[in-house]
């Protein structure tokens, strides 16, 4: 370890450790490489840097090539950072906003090869931007999400946190959310832009908007059996789950579609446009994580 108090620079080589003073906020820090800026509170860390966001359950997990992390107050000053928060609990969120403090005047950045792991929810992407300030994780390029048995991807995803812990989640353009049925059996929604909410870390309902919006279901009897599959399309479907598993499906606006028997259809080719399953990139554990 080096610092020179003058100039408020220091580095930390080696199994370094950084620790936030804030109790509140909540969050560690460790690397091979870990530069400071003492005087604006900033650092940079490299070489396998991994950021733990603390809580009583259910630790979230981030790794990167790079993490970066200063004050959001100082990066307000040289570039806009869109207020993203429109329904959860706005007048909190202005109070940060309004009057920054110690615990919430955060934010960090990671790129490139970004990992996320929580027991609750999964995902990776190119680069990741998230602000204490909106409790907002925001993946850019080739994002992909899990949640139980629920892949989402699109071209940028939004994760907001309650507690930290997932609230909803935005995806924007290309959205598509896909969980495997059987060895060649996916339900499928894909659509412009995807809303999904959880409840209890799980998604609880999923609404998908397009131009139509397409979704293949495979539909099953009250004794668990497939009965047929469905293959439909509309202006807007909504999806309810039941322990992060989709129960019924609702189409809205010029509905189109037919319910095949299973025995009709080839069920590898029974894909909307565009899918992908990419279970092989996601972190199936913490220890995933911590061997980055």
């Amino acid at each position: 370890m080096a610092f020179d108090d003058s100039t408020g620079l220091g580095e930390a080589q080696g199994n370094a450790v950084y620790r936030s003073k804030d109790s509140v906020s909540g969050y560690d820090i460790i690397a091979n490489n870990i530069k400071l800026n003492n005087k604006n509170n900033a650092f940079l860390a490299t070489q396998k840097p991994i950021l733990f966001i603390k809580q009583e359950r259910d630790t979230i997990y981030v790794a990167a090539d790079t993490l970066y992390s200063a004050k959001i107050s100082d990066l307000k000053k040289s570039r806009t950072v869109p207020f993203i928060r429109d329904t959860l609990k706005l007048d909190t969120i202005k109070q940060r906003m309004d009057k920054p403090d110690s615990a919430h005047d955060r934010f960090f950045e990671a790129y490139y090869h970004v990992k996320i792991y929580s027991d609750s929810l999964q995902a990776v992407g190119d680069s990741l931007f998230y602000s204490m300030e909106d409790s907002t994780f925001r993946l850019l390029k080739n994002p992909v999400a899990w949640s139980q048995e629920n892949q989402i991807t699109g071209d940028t995803i939004y994760l907001y946190l309650e507690n930290k812990k997932p609230q909803r989640l935005k995806v924007f353009e290309n959205a598509l959310a896909v969980s495997k049925e059987a060895p060649e059996y996916f339900n499928q929604v894909r659509g412009n832009n995807m809303y999904a909410f959880f409840k209890e870390g799980k998604i609880n309902f999923m609404r998908t908007k397009g131009s139509p919006a397409e979704n293949i279901y495979y539909a099953r009897d009250d004794n668990k059996k497939f009965v047929g599959v469905n293959k439909n399309a509309s202006d807007l479907i909504e999806i309810s789950f039941d322990d992060g598993k989709p129960q019924r499906v609702r189409f809205i606006n010029n509905l189109e579609g037919t319910m095949y028997p299973l025995q009709q259809v080839n069920h590898k080719e029974l894909r909307v446009r565009k899918f992908k399953w990419l279970e092989e990139l996601r972190p199936k554990s913490k220890f995933d994580i911590l061997a980055f």
